[in-house]
C-alpha cells in the first residue's frame, strides 16, 4: 500500500484512518462525535489462544506481588527476541529496563494489500527520547513470525506478545509511572502520549479539562485509552494507544486521583 488515502482503520476503530503513502495518520474519517460506550472488562488477563480477543496482553499491572514473570527467548522474523529482568534484545538492538523510557504497544488489523495478506499484528516498542529517532526497540509479532515453533505459551503470536508486555509492565512500567506522578505531584504539567496533559489539577486534552475529582476511570481498548467522567456513560477524552506511554494512563491517573 504505497498511495495514499482513507483506508480502514488497522486499530480497529471502525473509521477510515488516513495512510499519507508511508505512516498512518492521527486523521479518521469519520471522526465520531464521541466515543462508544465501553464493555465491561470481566475476562482473565490471558484468553489462552490467538484467536481470541485482540486486547487480551494483560494491562493491569503486577507491580504489588514478587515479579514472577518468566524470561523469553524466541527467534522473530529469523533475530532473537530475549527478554529478562534486566532488559530487552530484539536483533542487534537492546534496552536495559531501567533506561526506558516510553513504552507502546496495541494489536493491529493490518488490510488486504499488494503482496501481503491481511492479519493480526502484535507490536511492542519500548525506547528512550527522542521518540523520533531515540534509540528503540520494535518487535511485530505476527502469524508466520515464528516458524518452527510448535503451538503452546511461547509459540502462539499473541502469547509471546504478551509475555513480553508483562516483563515490561514488572521492571519498566512501574518505574515510569511513579516517576511520572511525582513530576505531577511536585507541581508539572507533563505531556503523557503525546496527546494529554496531566497536571496538580487534573487532565487535559482535545478542548476538554477535567478534574480529579470529576474523572472515574480510565480504560484501554480498542486500540485506544479512554478516560470515562465520572457519573457519564461514555468516555470523554481518549488517546490512540500505539502512542508512546499511552498505556500507562489508567495506572498514572490511579496514583494520582488517590
Amino acid at each position: 500500500m504505497s498511495q495514499p488515502g482513507w483506508y480502514p482503520d488497522p486499530y480497529g476503530t471502525g473509521s477510515l484512518r488516513w495512510w499519507d503513502g508511508e505512516n498512518w495518520t492521527e486523521r479518521l474519517n469519520p471522526e465520531p462525535d464521541r466515543p462508544p460506550r465501553l464493555p465491561r472488562r470481566e475476562r482473565p488477563q490471558d484468553t489462552g489462544s490467538a484467536g481470541g480477543t485482540h486486547d487480551a496482553a494483560p494491562h493491569a499491572p503486577t507491580w504489588d506481588r514478587a515479579p514472577s514473570v518468566p524470561s523469553l527467548d524466541v527467534h522473530v522474523r529469523g533475530l532473537r527476541l530475549h527478554a529478562d529482568d534486566q532488559g530487552v534484545a530484539y536483533g542487534d538492538v537492546s534496552l536495559a529496563w531501567p533506561y526506558v523510557e516510553w513504552v507502546a504497544y496495541w494489536a493491529a488489523e493490518r488490510p488486504a494489500a499488494p503482496g501481503h495478506v491481511p492479519g493480526t499484528q502484535w507490536v511492542f516498542q519500548a525506547g528512550r527520547y527522542p521518540f523520533r529517532g531515540g534509540p528503540r526497540v520494535e518487535v511485530v509479532i505476527e502469524p508466520g513470525a515464528l516458524p518452527g515453533r510448535a503451538a503452546g505459551p511461547d509459540g502462539e503470536p499473541e502469547r509471546v506478545w504478551g509475555r513480553l508486555i508483562q516483563l515490561c509492565q514488572e521492571y519498566a512500567e512501574s518505574r515510569l509511572v511513579e516517576e511520572l506522578a511525582a513530576r505531577v505531584r511536585a507541581g508539572e504539567s507533563i505531556d503523557v502520549a503525546q496527546g494529554l496533559t496531566v497536571h496538580p489539577g487534573g487532565v487535559r486534552g482535545d478542548r476538554v479539562s477535567l478534574s480529579w475529582s470529576s474523572i472515574s476511570t480510565a480504560t484501554v481498548d480498542r486500540g485506544r485509552v479512554w478516560i470515562q467522567q465520572a457519573g457519564g456513560t461514555a468516555p470523554i477524552l481518549y488517546v490512540p494507544q500505539q502512542n508512546p506511554n499511552a498505556v500507562l494512563i489508567p495506572a498514572l491517573l490511579a496514583r494520582l486521583k488517590y
